[in-house]
Parts: structure tokens; sequence; C-alpha cells
């Protein structure tokens, strides 16, 4: 069966390629290298080789391989070099004659006797005589694959041939295992000799770095996986791409078999004692402190060292000495699976006994206290079934994970003695708290850590146990949590505002407290939501009034904070941008003196709206960027708050064209948070993929969240404009058109007159020019657009939230849906002069004020447009607005609006100012015909089947052009040849 990863591209290994292809530059000069490439079993040596092999062959190099391979005692003697014989041409090994005894059909060796050391010595001359010779004709590559199984007569002849490299044409590559090299291999002194010799150099493969491990899994599971699997499997995987393929071949998150068996295999070959050890370690954790796996495994000190010291040599176990403080260094797996495998591996019975052995080592107060003392003590004690010890030590764990500010670990712990909480008599005394607390707590870390619906279920469970209590101001107390959730959501706000007015009824009866300030704030934050900004701002200053009789309480400060970042929001929308920011720093200083995380992430999401409603762009990012660096210190990325700061910061990105930031911003990095949470985030970022053509993200996210359309304006808006425009640009303008009539249906479900329905309706009217222009009916096409306009122009006069006006954006997009009725009704250049000054705006960084200093994104597409309507009417100016768009097009490497560009400029037989002059035909008409299959999203296996070629073969091709167009990946490739003019042209917009 073919490996998951044959076909696919090289992911990463930069430095690497670099070293051998100077290497490879060098000896085609004349000057030999021999190169040690070492690394870890499964990591990308093979793979490594074979993008040398294949640049090798590509550059007229003769490449040549010998394998080495495991035969235990049975040495085969010269093993990769009588295969590296055997595929030279035969008449010039006929010239050797002392090189027909490594062939297979070789002649005997005669009668025993004579200088059997001379004998080799005439082999070992031989092989370097006949590289000499074929290096004459052309450069060779030579590897040996393998070495750490090399027999000592092939070790011998490496190093003959590497000590005498002189003027060959000529690069030997040897590979070899470093985790296989204990300290007593006969390959670690040959190692040594090499590394002296001028001509030797070595490179170490190390591990993928995380993104081009998340990289490589998306290539191999190939749209097969859900992002969170995606980004399981990349961090499980460490960076080895042969655990990588094996974590996706399995499509689950668990160990597979096949993967089980390799990783047993080197524990294995241990002795018995040392495999008893990594038994015991791998209960232990991926890392175990060495007094406590001493304890456990109880054996003598000799045994414990002795074990210990061949798993260190053998690379299972490494030394692990990351605190100073005594007694507490210890050991780590060299890999999390090696550990999961070795765990996975033990008896029911046995795994129990040894969980039970670090329970009582951990429950015992005589013993250190360590950081997540009360996490391991709980992890271990559920192991052993020991369940009034594992809730205990859950609450402990939850609370110390709230002291730090943990809400990922709090949910963890909190759910895990919930779980435990019925199956233990006397919960509630050996826990030390209520139920309805640590159910609230898990409430508050479910909506911190992006699953809002979880925390109001949460919430509402927290509430029905306080209710059975029959305390009213416990009952009270427990509500307000419950409508904080709600509001938080957006969702429900009715019911948020109900609760809230429940809990104000009992609690204003009392003494001014924390909790009453809180009534208010939450009231406010309801009102706010519902556009009702009078009832907003009252309830907002009986907060304040609350907290300011509490000076010294955090709670009530918290709540005026709150308060203070919502009477902001109504002041923002009313007119007054600069009166809500001056309220929003003061409610920052208040929010952090008090500890309200929340509420400080609100200030900074409102701020950076604010910006960017003033097109002030730069500010907008650097304000987001601090608030989602704050959000990720303190694990609120996923919270309400933090969710609006990150996707604030998306859009500011990509509106100021920092397009790399944005991307950045928008990953998901593998945080398993529901669709209706990421979605938001996922379309903001589809808005650069869909600019930057990587249409198979857009359509596969598209199809993703399609299956349950989001219930967010933002989501909603986002999702909808890039899913419409990779339509597009795909030139598919009837699937166009029907994306942005579900997206504008969707914004109407939740709240007619969104002012992104504006949006939508003018990329509908581009759609409906584009079905015109591909032979649709003109006067139906003209009739749906004017109705779009028309829809347009009705939400900018009610638009929501009701009592604003339009920010510079959405006129912009107004002005567009009209210019573009334009396509339809007779081109007409000057409809297109406001869209272009109304997009091309751009923050100055020192006085902070909105300037046009250069065309944005929307602005280049609506130059290319004014240029097309420009050159239908005979108007001047055409080349100016093609080389304008050029420009911003190359900068942010918007590939469809590069290839519209190009288009255009060639129907009308013009070269933009900055374009490249038309390349020559550096191309075959195989290695095209790849390339266009790839700018079609096709993977190898898609493509080798398109084209009935095979997936090495695809491989080998794009190799080629990478190597031609002087690229490093797939994405640039394409896009460079559409530049180039080397690939034919896509529809514009």
């Amino acid at each position: 069966m073919t490996r998951l990863g044959v076909g696919i591209g090289l992911v990463g290994r930069r430095d690497e390629v670099s070293a051998l292809t100077a290497a490879l530059g060098r000896a085609a000069a004349g000057t030999p290298a021999g190169v040690l490439l070492s690394g870890e079993a499964g990591v990308g040596k093979s793979r490594l080789v074979a993008e040398a092999a294949a640049r090798a062959t590509a550059s007229g190099f003769t490449v040549l391989t010998g394998r080495c391979l495991d035969t235990a005692e049975a040495a085969l003697p010269y093993l990769p070099f009588a295969e590296i014989v055997g595929s030279l041409p035969r008449e010039l090994v006929a010239g050797h004659e002392a090189l027909r005894h490594l062939l297979p059909d070789g002649p005997p060796r005669g009668e025993p006797g004579g200088d059997r050391a001379l004998g080799q010595l005439r082999v070992f001359d031989a092989v370097l005589s006949v590289l000499d010779e074929l290096t004459a004709e052309r450069p060779a590559l030579v590897v040996v694959e393998d070495l750490h199984w090399a027999d000592r007569s092939s070790r011998d002849l490496l190093v003959f041939l590497l000590s005498r490299l002189d003027a060959q044409r000529l690069v030997v590559l040897a590979t070899y295992r470093s985790d296989d090299l204990h300290r007593r291999h006969p390959l670690r002194p040959v190692l040594s000799e090499l590394v002296r010799l001028p001509a030797v150099e070595r490179l170490e493969l190390g591990p993928l770095g995380p993104d081009d491990a998340l990289s490589l899994v998306r290539l191999l599971a190939d749209g097969s996986l859900a992002p969170p699997l995606l980004h399981s499997v990349a961090r499980r995987s460490e960076g080895n791409a042969f655990f990588a393929e094996e974590l996706v071949s399995a499509c689950s998150d668990g160990l597979p078999h096949s993967l089980v068996e390799v990783l047993l295999a080197r524990v294995e070959s241990l002795s018995p004692t040392t495999q008893r050890l990594l038994r015991v370690a791998s209960v232990g954790g991926r890392r175990v402190r060495h007094d406590q796996l001493a304890a456990v495994a109880g054996l003598d000190v000799d045994e414990l060292e002795l074990g210990l010291r061949e798993a260190v040599h053998h690379h299972v176990l490494v030394t692990d000495e990351t605190t100073s403080a005594p007694g507490t260094d210890g050991y780590a797996f060299r890999h999390a699976l090696l550990r999961e495998a070795i765990h996975h591996d033990l008896l029911p019975g046995e795994r129990s006994r040894l969980h039970a052995a670090f329970a009582a080592l951990l429950a015992d107060p005589s013993a250190p206290d360590e950081p997540g003392r009360a996490a391991l003590l709980a992890h271990h004690a559920l192991a052993a079934h020991d369940l009034p010890t594992a809730l205990a030590a859950s609450v402990r764990a939850a609370r110390e994970a709230d002291e730090q500010e943990a809400p990922a670990e709090l949910l963890l712990h909190a759910e895990r003695a919930l779980e435990l909480w019925s199956a233990v008599p006397g919960a509630e005394e050996v826990a030390g708290t209520a139920e309805h607390e640590v159910t609230r707590m898990a409430a508050w870390a479910a909506s911190a850590t992006g699953d809002p619906e979880r925390g109001s279920a949460l919430g509402r469970r927290a509430l029905e146990i306080a209710e059975r209590r029959g305390d009213p101001v416990l009952t009270a107390k427990t509500r307000l949590k419950y409508a904080m959730r709600l509001v938080d959501r957006g969702d429900d706000l009715r019911e948020a505002r109900a609760a809230a007015e429940q809990s104000l009824a009992v609690l204003a009866g009392g003494p001014p407290s924390g909790e009453l300030a809180w009534c208010h704030a939450v009231l406010a934050r309801a009102h706010y939501r519902v556009d009702d900004f009078p009832a907003s701002v009252r309830c907002g200053e009986q907060a304040l009034e609350v907290a300011a009789a509490l000076p010294d309480d955090d709670a009530a400060q918290a709540a005026a904070a709150d308060a203070l970042a919502t009477i902001a929001g109504c002041e923002a929308y009313s007119g007054r941008p600069e009166q809500a920011r001056e309220r929003l720093a003061a409610a920052r200083s208040l929010a952090r003196r008090a500890g309200d995380l929340g509420a400080e992430l609100r200030t900074y999401s409102a701020v950076g709206f604010s910006l960017l409603e003033e097109c002030r762009f730069t500010a907008a990012a650097a304000e987001l960027a601090e608030g989602e660096g704050r959000a990720a210190a303190t694990g609120l990325r996923w919270s309400m708050p933090g969710l609006d700061v990150r996707v604030a910061h998306v859009v500011a990105r990509f509106l100021a064209g920092d397009w790399d930031a944005a991307e950045t911003a928008a990953d998901l990095a593998g945080a398993a948070v529901p669709a209706s949470v990421s979605a938001r985030l996922v379309g903001a970022g589809l808005l650069v993929a869909a600019a930057r053509g990587r249409f198979d993200v857009v359509e596969r996210r598209h199809a993703e969240l399609g299956r349950r359309p989001p219930e967010n304006v933002q989501a909603v808006t986002f999702l909808g404009v890039a899913a419409t425009e990779s339509a597009l640009w795909r030139g598919e303008p009837d699937e166009a058109v029907a994306r942005a009539a579900a997206a504008r249906a969707a914004l109407d479900a939740i709240e007619p007159f969104q002012f992104g329905a504006i949006a939508l309706a003018a990329i509908g009217v581009a759609a409906h020019a584009q079905r015109a222009a591909a032979g649709a009916d003109a006067g139906e096409a003209r009739d749906a657009a004017r109705l779009l306009v028309g829809v347009a122009e009705e939400t900018a006069r009610r638009g929501l939230p009701r009592g604003t006006e339009m920010g510079p954006e959405g006129r912009a997009w107004l002005l567009r849906a009209r210019a573009e009725l334009t396509r339809l009704t007779g081109p007409d250049p000057s409809a297109w002069d406001g869209v272009v000054a109304a997009f091309g705006y751009e923050v100055d960084g020192g006085s902070e004020a909105v300037v046009r200093a250069g065309l944005g994104y929307r602005g280049a597409c609506a130059a290319l447009l004014r240029a097309e309507a420009r050159l239908a009417t005979g108007a001047p100016g055409a080349a100016d607005d093609l080389a304008a768009a050029h420009r911003t097009a190359t900068a942010l490497r918007a590939a469809p609006l590069l290839d519209a560009v190009g288009a255009l400029a060639a129907r009308a037989g013009v070269t933009p100012a900055g374009a490249p002059a038309p390349a020559g035909d550096v191309l075959t008409p195989r290695e095209r015909s790849v390339l266009e299959q790839v700018a079609l999203g096709g993977t190898n296996r898609r493509i080798g089947a398109a084209l009935f070629i095979s997936e090495k073969t695809v491989s080998v091709h794009l190799s080629r052009v990478m190597a031609k167009l002087g690229v490093t990946s797939r994405t640039e490739a394409v896009s460079v040849a559409y530049a180039r003019g080397l690939l034919g042209p896509r529809l514009p917009v």
C-alpha cells in the first residue's frame, strides 16, 4: 500500500535544502563534498534525499543510490556499494576487475589465501576510480542511506572515499538515524573520524517546526480532517513526518496500532529491567521525577541506574533538569507518542496499581509541594479508581487554575469534579465546597474558553441547584451570574434581562453591593444590545452610583468598568467617538485595577472598532494587537470579549493591507471551539484567502460552515463576501449570485437592514455583470442588478444600529454598487471615480489623520474596473489605473487581482508600469499542464489522475517548476506563473 505522504511536495526544510543545493553547486564546479545527514527515525531524511536527488537530476547530475539494510548478525559486505556499482553502465565497470566481485553475477573470488587486505584495497581503489571516470563526464550524487545499519566493510569504504575527495565533481550524501546511535554503536568512531575531514559537513535534520508540521498535516489530510483534529495531529506528531502520516491515516485522535508497533519495537530490544522502568515512567507522564520513579519502581540503586542508563543511551528517555529545586530533576520521554504507546501496552491491573502508587506519593502530607500537584493527584487517583481523593483533588486543582487565570484548566478540573459528585458519598464535605459553586465556576470557564452555549447550560444548572437550597439571596446571586453568561453570548437577551431584573428585585432591598452594581451593569448591556441607548445609559449610570458607594469593593468597581464601557458604546453610536474613547480609557484603567478581564478586553475591541470606523487602520491594528496579547496572556482568547478583539484585529490588518498578520491573527491554532464561536474569526480570515486565490480553503470552509449557517452578523457577512468573491474570481457568476443572495437572507433572518448587506448587494451586482458578459440575458441581469442597488440604498437609509450613520467603508460599498450597475447600463469611468477615492484611504502614522496616500485592495479592484470602462469608452488613464492596481496586487500577493490586471492589459495591448515584461517559455508542456492543475486547487493525487501520471512524477515536475521560477511553494509558483504570463489568465470580476 502506498504511503500517504508519497507525491506531496517537500514541506519546510529550507535551510537543509539550501545546504544541499550549495554542495551540489560546488561539486558541479569541481569542489567535491561529503554530507552526513542525521535525524531520528521518521523525521524526513529520505524525503530530503529525494528532493536533493530531484534537484541533482534536473541539474544534469548522475544520481546513484545504495541502501544499507538491518540484517542483524548476517552482515552482507558492501551491500550499499554493490547496489551503486550495479546501477553503473556495464562498460564502465568492465574496466575495473575488482568491481566485478560486487556484482550479483560476478566471478568467484578464487582460491583462499593471498593478501586479503590488498584485495580489499583494490576494491576501494576501484570504486574511487570508477567514480573519477564517471564524474569526468558529468557530476554525480552518490547516496548511501541508513548508514547506522552499514557493515564494517561499507563503513571502511566510505571513510576511504571521503578522505580522498580531491577535484571530482562528486557529492557523497550519507544518512543515518541519530536515535539509533547508542554509545557503543560502531558508527560513532567512524563519524568522529569523518567530521574532521575538510570536505565533509554534518547536517542535522531536526523535527519540523509547528507551522511546517501543520502544513504537512494539511497536505496529508487533503481535506479529510476537521481543523481541531488537524492541529491536534500536528501537535502530537512533534514535527516527525512519519508519525504525522500514521496519525492522519488513522483519521482520529487515537494512537494507530501500526504506529504502536513501530514505537514499541525499539523498547522491546531493551533489558527486562529497563522495560519495567519505562512502564512505570509512562504512568508518571511525559516527564517523571527521579525520586518518584525510584519509589514506585521499587528497584535497588544499582538496578535503577543501570536501567535508566540504558534507556537514556538508547534515546528512549532524556534527562530533564528543568528546575533547580533539589530532588525535582528527572527524565522525560524523547517523544510523547512513545510514552503513549508504552502506557497503552500496560495490562489494566498493572496500570491501576501503578497509578495508585503515584497517587499515594502525591497525597502524602510530608511530600514536598510542587506546582500542579493537585491536578496530578486527581489524574492518578481517578485512574486508580479512588473517587473521593480524585474529587477533592479536582476541586483543589480547579481553584489553583482559577488563581492562575487559566480558564481552560479550570473547566477541565471543575467538570471532572462534577462528574464525580454523585458517585462520592458526602461529596460536599469531601470537596470542601458546594456543588452549585463548582458548577458556577465551570460555567464561567466554559464561556471564557469559547463555548458560551456550554457556559449557559452550566449556568442554568447552577441556578437549579441554588434554587433547591431555598436561599433567595444565594439564588439571586447565581441568577445574576447566569444573566451575565447570556448577555455575553448576545443571545436570549430577553431572558438575560428578565434574570437580571429578578436578581435586582431581591438585591435592591439590601445594602449596596458588588452584585447590585452588576445587576445594573448587565441590564445596561442588555439594553445596549438591542440599541435602546437611553435605557442603556440610565442603567449604566445606576451601576456607577452603586459602585461609587463601594470604592474598595473589587466586584463593584468591575461592574462600574463594564458600565463605563457600555456607556462609551452608546456615545460612539451617537456620533461622539472622541468622548467615547476617553470613557473607554477610564473603563480600562478601572477594570484592570478591579481585576475584571472581560470588561478590560471590551475596551480594546470598542476602541479598535471606533478607530476602524474612522479608517485609522494603523492605530486600530496596534490597539487590537495589544488587546489580543492581553487576552492570550490571560487565557481568554476564546471568551466573547477576547473573540471580539481577535476578529477586529483581523479586519484591521486586512483593511490596512497587512495580510500576513491578518492570517496569523485569524489562525484557530487547533482550538477545539464550536463553529458558532469560531465562524466570525474564520470568516474574517477568508477575506484574505479569497483575495489571495486560495479558493480551496474558502470552498472547504464555506462547505463546513454552510451545514449550520452562523447566527452572527459579522460571521454571515465575512463568509458571504469571501465565498461570493471566490466564485467571481473562479468565473462562476451564477454561483456568486446565489451565494450573495443566501448571505443577505441570513442577515435579514437575524435582523433586517444590516450594513453588511450593502457589500453583499454590491458584489451581487458584479456577479450579474459577469453573467451578462458570459452570455446570459443582459436585460434580465440588468433588472436584477437594479433591484440589488435598491436594496443597498434602502439599507443605507434604514441600516442598524438605528440612529447612526454609515462609516466611510459603508459609503464606499454603496458607491461601488451604483458603479457596478454601469457595467450593465453602459460603461461610465466617472462612476468609478468616487469608488476609487472612497476605498483609497490610508492612515498617516504621524498625525493619524485620514489621507489618501495610495490604493487599498478594494480601491485597486475599483481601479481595474475603471480602467476597463476607460478602455471601453476611449477615455485616457487606463494604463495608470492598471499600473496602480498591479502595484497593489503585487504588494499584497493578491494573485486573482494580478491575473485580472494582466488579462485586461493583454487584451488592451498595454503593459502596466512596473509590471514585468512577458517572460520566455521556460516551462515544458507537461510542467505547464501540472501547474494549471495546481492553479485549480488539485492535490498531487488528483493531478496525477487527471494527467494519467503518477503522484511521484507530479512531485518531480513541481520541483522543477519551482526551481525554474525561483519560488519555494506551489502557491508562489502559480502566482509567479500568472504574473509572468506563463499560464492563461483567470476571469476578472
